[in-house]
């Protein structure tokens, strides 16, 4: 009997080899996209405690909601892995708030105690004065866990992103207009009132090239500040204001408070600045956060 060649049994072999090898490809792609897409969790930004981070956290500088890309399908263990890491971004906060207040010389001083952190992000803090009747504490996001008044925090020319500027004076005239401005959101005419919602009305103007809405919540006086040309949607943001604060509550003013929100030319940005009256202190947080984030950090303030 003749021997067959080789050369014809390599073919033969090779393609039985790859049709063995085929049987399994498509499927076994699919298997490992899916094991690769179940051990991924989209995380949004981390919030802190319950100061209402879900429902400010992605607001943008407009004050309307922005898409996180995440769905309200999201698997169980998606939503505890992000529950169990904002408890621990917490008892990070919590630390970090311990160690500025035994730091103060004040004693039981009342300090913010919930921000808003990105996902991975840390709370940092430095103290910039510190006296028995006055301190100021920058709160800071940072990209590992930080000592408190960490040269990497106040070096010149520092990167570190401010999350806000928090401080306490003692005034021997509490009654400072440069901070708490005279206004009258009272007696509305009815052409310049504003439906706010939970029977609130805010009062709209405009002058010098600005459009402004006051208006009056107990003891808080609330104002959005805007530039005209930039056409900013100030009820749309100030009714998400006056809803937020109907489920959280801003720290009581002995006497006054003022919450100032002003927009510069553009739109892009925001400063907000929350102050309040407590006997001769004046506390005051100044932060560039969107205005819900700001009020979330004035109502977890604490002693």
């Amino acid at each position: 009997m003749k021997k067959q060649p080789l050369w014809m049994t390599i073919p033969v072999t090779t393609a039985v080899l790859l049709a063995l090898a085929g049987c399994g490809g498509p499927d076994s792609n699919a298997a490992s996209s899916e094991n690769s897409s179940s051990s991924m969790t989209t995380v949004g930004q981390q919030t802190q405690s319950g100061s209402g981070g879900a429902d400010f956290s992605n607001e943008n500088e407009a004050g309307t909601k922005e898409n996180t890309g995440t769905t309200d399908n999201e698997d169980t263990s998606g939503s505890k892995a992000n529950d169990n890491q904002v408890a621990n971004g917490q008892v990070g906060v919590n630390k970090v708030i311990q160690q500025v207040r035994n730091q103060l010389t004040m004693k039981d001083a009342s300090l913010p105690t919930s921000f808003t952190l990105e996902k991975g992000e840390y709370l940092g803090a430095a103290i910039l004065s510190n006296t028995a009747d006055a301190f100021k504490v920058n709160f800071y996001a940072t990209t590992q866990s930080v000592s408190i008044n960490d040269q990497s925090l106040t070096a010149s020319g520092s990167k570190v992103p401010v999350l806000a500027s928090y401080e306490m004076k003692t005034y021997k005239d509490p009654n400072q207009s440069e901070i708490f401005p005279e206004t009258d959101p009272k007696d509305i005419p009815t052409d310049m009132a504003v439906d706010l919602g939970h029977g609130i009305q805010g009062l709209s103007e405009g002058a010098a090239g600005s459009q402004y809405l006051t208006w009056q919540e107990g003891r808080w006086t609330l104002q959005i500040r805007s530039v005209s040309e930039d056409k900013m949607n100030n009820p749309g943001i100030a009714k998400k204001m006056v809803e937020y604060l109907e489920s959280h509550t801003l720290p009581v003013p002995k006497d006054k408070g003022y919450i100032n929100v002003e927009y510069p030319s553009g739109g892009k940005s925001v400063h907000v600045t929350i102050s309040w009256q407590d006997g001769h202190q004046i506390y005051q947080l100044k932060t560039d956060q969107v205005p819900l984030e700001a009020l979330g950090m004035a109502v977890s303030v604490k002693s």
